[in-house]
């Protein structure tokens, strides 16, 4: 009996493994175009109904604009303060600032560069210990007889030691200011603030605020006339001239606050809101 020559059977074996991978690969392929044919897309398969709505979560531009007024209607109600002439004081703000722009900081900014930080500081002081004469008058309405005593020995020791007022040694010896007007003594009695109110070029302001602002003026205003009349000034109307310019671009150049330059749309609000509380605050001290 013959047997069959040992490569050409190891070559037989391996046609035939051969032949059955690529028969059952022909049978897998079959079966998967089998069930690609037959199988029916899902949207097909579903009963028609008038319900039948396409589903997207992408957010639209008239949904993204509603989101966002509605975090900005938040962020206002946050700050939210009584303004009820809201659209006029807003007018009155804007004017305020293009008036600060134009005209107030140009002028601060000149005498800034002309007059030496020395004297500019000197004038202050100056002004600050004249000023003590009205804050000593009401904190005497208040009835705080502590604020009372820092006041008077605030002006004495200014008035004296520190050469009429140019100087401050007062506060390095811890008497420190005490800036008492007459908003805060009516906040004292009882007054309330009233609605909030933006006034041409003094800014924020409210109904109480604005009547004793009134009355510091007209409080001011006598006292510099006594002043005048000691100091036998003739010329009564430069003086009055010079003493407002003065005032007001001290106190413009003693106020950091810019115009627009919060980085924010809501500077108007802020400000209300900052100011609001602060005298809030200041009338219950």
């Amino acid at each position: 009996m013959k047997t069959a020559h040992p490569s050409r059977a190891i070559m037989t074996r391996s046609l035939i493994r051969s032949l059955i991978r690529l028969i059952g690969l022909l049978v897998c392929l079959c079966a998967l175009a089998g069930c690609g044919a037959t199988r029916t897309a899902p949207e097909r398969t579903l009963e028609k109904t008038p319900f039948r709505t396409p589903v997207s979560h992408v957010v639209t531009a008239p949904q993204a604009e509603d989101e966002a007024e509605q975090r900005k209607m938040k962020n206002v109600s946050l700050l939210a303060v009584n303004d009820p002439a809201e659209r006029l004081n807003r007018t009155i703000y804007t004017f305020n600032a293009k008036l600060d722009r134009a005209v107030l900081i140009p002028v601060v900014t000149g005498y800034e560069a002309v007059v030496p930080p020395q004297l500019r500081s000197g004038i202050a002081n100056g002004i600050n210990n004249i000023n003590e004469i009205p804050r000593l008058a009401n904190a005497m309405l208040q009835g705080d007889p502590s604020k009372c005593g820092i006041i008077v020995a605030r002006f004495v020791i200014n008035s004296t030691l520190g050469i009429g007022g140019l100087f401050d040694p007062a506060t390095k010896l811890e008497f420190y200011p005490q800036n008492e007007d007459f908003g805060q003594t009516l906040g004292v009695w009882g007054v309330p603030q009233g609605p909030y109110v933006v006034l041409p070029v003094y800014g924020p302001s409210n109904i109480r605020d604005s009547v004793g602002l009134a009355g510091d003026m007209v409080f001011a205003y006598y006292q510099m006339e006594y002043l005048y009349e000691l100091a036998e000034i003739g010329d009564r109307d430069t003086a009055r001239y010079t003493n407002t310019v003065v005032r007001g671009v001290n106190t413009r150049a003693g106020i950091p606050f810019r115009y627009y330059t919060m980085d924010t749309p809501f500077e108007y609000e802020i400000l209300r809101f900052a100011y609001t509380k602060a005298r809030q605050l200041e009338s219950e001290r």
